[in-house]
């Protein structure tokens, strides 16, 4: 498969440690992001429910055997639809979710479904803002949402910030404009991201002027599928963050994109050091 190999690569001294990698697969009309060490992993969102085998192959093809955590930012069907499937290969597997409350009625019935099934899956865990899992060296973050207000689900996706030393990764699910300016508000989003995964496929109701200066991302990356009918990304989005200097993938141009962690650390193995420096290096395209 057509791809991007980037490598993150944090530099100290001496001895080098295995890397982590996040992989932000493929999924076409949808999301689905992969962090991976060796043979484990986890999975942030499934993208929808067509999209499941081709995750299952590229987990075979990239080596992870064990999934260590199914996260689901929200329940829409092209972040979650591939709850299902996941769920008869990784039976045991602990899934993490913030237990929003749906109305009833809600449209439409796969997001009904999907509700029934977590609320009852007994491996669900409910994970709000402040809620940390440490997982092979690395941190996961939520930072979003606290409680719920509405049966608005993209105003209710969670947010994650993944740390690796020095490195932070940001992944805004579906948040919309609201949700940064609460962020922002409540001093929870860092400065100077290493990479930021864009909220809402790049939609016009995220990424704001005020958010992007905010958290300056390096690298930027859109999941979105070819010719979408929703007109993803939109264009203000990518002429903000091409004024902003940031470097923006897609999937939609680049394919599944890679993004290795690497760090060299002094004193005891098992992760990096704070203080480490972060550089972009070792940027090829190929199969992968």
């Amino acid at each position: 498969m057509k791809g991007l190999l980037f490598a993150l690569l944090l530099t100290a001294t001496t001895t080098v440690v295995a890397a982590p990698a996040l992989v932000v697969l493929d999924v076409g009309e949808g999301q689905a992001l992969l962090l991976r060490e060796g043979r484990h992993g986890i999975l942030i969102d499934t993208g929808h429910p067509g999209m499941a085998q081709h995750l299952l192959e590229r987990f075979s093809g990239l080596g992870v055997e064990q999934l260590d955590y199914l996260v689901l930012t929200h329940l829409h069907p092209d972040h979650a639809g591939g709850y299902f499937r996941l769920r008869e290969q990784f039976p045991d597997t602990p899934l993490l979710y913030t237990g929003h409350p749906l109305a009833p009625n809600v449209r439409p019935d796969l997001v009904r479904w999907l509700n029934q099934a977590v609320m009852t899956d007994r491996h669900w865990r409910k994970t709000l803002s402040g809620d940390l899992i440490r997982w092979r060296g690395l941190t996961l973050e939520v930072l979003w949402p606290d409680k719920f207000t509405d049966s608005n689900l993209n105003r209710h996706s969670m947010v994650l910030l993944v740390r690796y030393g020095d490195l932070k990764l940001l992944f805004m699910g579906d948040a919309d404009t609201v949700v940064e300016k609460e962020l922002i508000a409540r001093k929870k989003i860092p400065a100077n991201v290493d990479l930021l995964v864009v909220g809402h496929h790049g939609a016009a109701d995220a990424a704001s002027e005020e958010f992007l200066a905010a958290t300056r991302p390096r690298l930027a990356v859109i999941s979105v599928n070819r010719e979408n009918i929703r007109g993803y990304p939109a264009a203000e989005v990518v002429e903000r963050l091409e004024y902003m200097g940031t470097t923006l993938l897609r999937t939609d141009r680049d394919g599944e994109l890679h993004f290795e962690l690497h760090c060299e650390q002094s004193g005891e193995a098992g992760g990096c050091q704070s203080g480490s420096r972060c550089c972009i290096s070792d940027i090829a395209t190929g199969e992968r």
